[in-house]
């Protein structure tokens, strides 16, 4: 629970900071502000978004290469549970 909390003290911490930059910067209007700072991907340019595709893509692709160590390692039977209570 005390995770939980420092997660979104953080967040939230982020979110004032990336607010109070944007309203200092460009001096315009709030609800434009907001909006801004909650649809990241309105404001992406195409090499940023091609850039965490890569990013999401390596991660699946670590995950993917750890589940194939272990198939390699235990066999098929990877992540079942045993029901039977033997």
């Amino acid at each position: 629970m005390k995770d939980l909390g420092i997660v979104l003290f953080i967040f939230i911490s982020l979110i004032i900071l990336s607010l109070g930059i944007d309203f200092f910067l460009t001096k315009g209007d709030l609800h434009e502000i907001i909006i801004t700072a909650v649809n990241d991907f309105r404001v992406m340019d195409i090499p940023q978004m091609v850039i965490m595709i890569l990013f999401i893509l390596r991660y699946f692709l670590e995950k993917a290469v750890e589940l194939w160590k272990k198939i390699k390692k235990y066999g098929v039977d990877v992540g079942k549970v045993n029901r039977e209570g033997n």
